[in-house]
């Protein structure tokens, strides 16, 4: 398992952060996502022969918000 953090701006509430971790949770390969409006950031704990870091930032920007740094643990 790999973890991948991403710092996602055009988050406006709780409601964004529940929005892109619930599109996280349901794309193939992710095991578990955590997404945090107040800290601007998703962690994503995924299986990487399944999805890859970019694959699941395009996730994120097809919501319409913007990933602007992200790392990998």
């Amino acid at each position: 398992m790999n973890t991948a953090t991403f710092k996602i701006e055009g988050m406006h509430c709780d409601g964004c952060a529940s929005n892109i971790q619930a599109l996280l949770g349901k794309s193939a390969g992710v095991q578990k996502a955590a997404v945090s409006f107040r800290e601007g950031q998703a962690r994503v704990l995924y299986e990487a022969k399944s999805i890859t870091e970019d694959e699941l930032a395009a996730v994120i920007e097809k919501a319409g918000y913007r990933v602007v740094q992200r790392s990998s643990v």
